[in-house]
This record gives structure tokens, sequence and C-alpha cells, in this order.
């Protein structure tokens, strides 16, 4: 998970739904945007406690990018992880380009529901939550799903 990802998922207060439901691993270079070079601001504070209590993991590789999102793509092709997870739309064009799975912040909503982890209305005020913080194209996309959402 990049930067920008974990922000809007830690702002929305999604996080931790989404890190008690999936394999969460951030690289040491996301982990020093949020926390280390972030002082004490209180998505820092959150995230650090993620660490501390293992909702989230920081891969021990030292990435040779200092950048979050070329740190995120260094450790996704040791290649035991799913897909990225990112918000930044000229890496999630570079992603498409070379055929790499991701996921961005409010897909996640949809996922949760469908696996049963959330019920649609926890899904709708989740969604109105992180709305301030993606496109409307990712907005209106889930919300579409959520709208016609039926249970089986």
């Amino acid at each position: 998970m990049d930067t920008d990802c974990l922000i809007k998922l830690t702002k929305s207060r999604l996080k931790e739904l989404v890190c008690s439901n999936f394999s969460v691993i951030i690289p040491q270079a996301v982990k020093k945007e949020v926390i280390d070079n972030a002082g004490q601001h209180p998505d820092s504070i959150v995230v650090e406690e993620n660490i501390t209590n293992k909702l989230l993991t920081v891969d021990k590789m030292k990435a040779p990018a200092e950048k979050g999102e070329d740190a995120v793509f260094a450790v996704f092709q040791k290649g035991k992880y799913d897909a990225i997870c990112s918000d930044d739309k000229r890496f999630i064009k570079r992603l498409r380009m070379i055929d790499i799975p991701y996921i961005t912040p409010a897909v996640f909503i949809a996922i949760l529901l469908k696996n049963g982890k959330m019920t649609l209305k926890e899904a709708n005020e989740k969604l109105e939550l992180l709305s301030p913080f993606v496109s409307e194209d990712e907005y209106y996309a889930v919300k579409l799903v959520l709208d016609n959402w039926r249970k089986e």
C-alpha cells in the first residue's frame, strides 16, 4: 500500500477494517513518509500504533527508491502479493500499462461488502466518509455498486 492510499483510509476511518481483513504491507519508504517525516500528526500516530499492534506490516526490504510508489512497486515485484493499493492516478496508469492488479481506497468498501464484512448501510456510510478524499470517478463507480447491491 502506498502513502496516499494509507492516509485516505486513515482519514476516512476505514484503515482498521481494511487491515483486519487484508494483509497490508507498506514499504520502508511509506513508513518514512507517513510516520518518520510527519512528526506528531494524528494520522501518523494512528499508523504507528497499527504497526506496533501488527495490524500493518512494514516490509523489511530496503527499497532502492525513496518515493513511496516506487518502493511499493519494488516490494510488489518480490512476487508474493496479490495487488498494489494506491490512489495515485499516474501510478495507476503505470500499473495498468504493465498489467499489475491494483485496488483503490473506495474499492475496498465494495470488496468488504461482498465478503460480508460490512452491511450495505455501513458501506454507504464509509463511502461518504471517504468521498472527500477520492476522485468523483472512483466515488461514483463504487456508489453504483452499492446502489445496485442485491442480497443473495
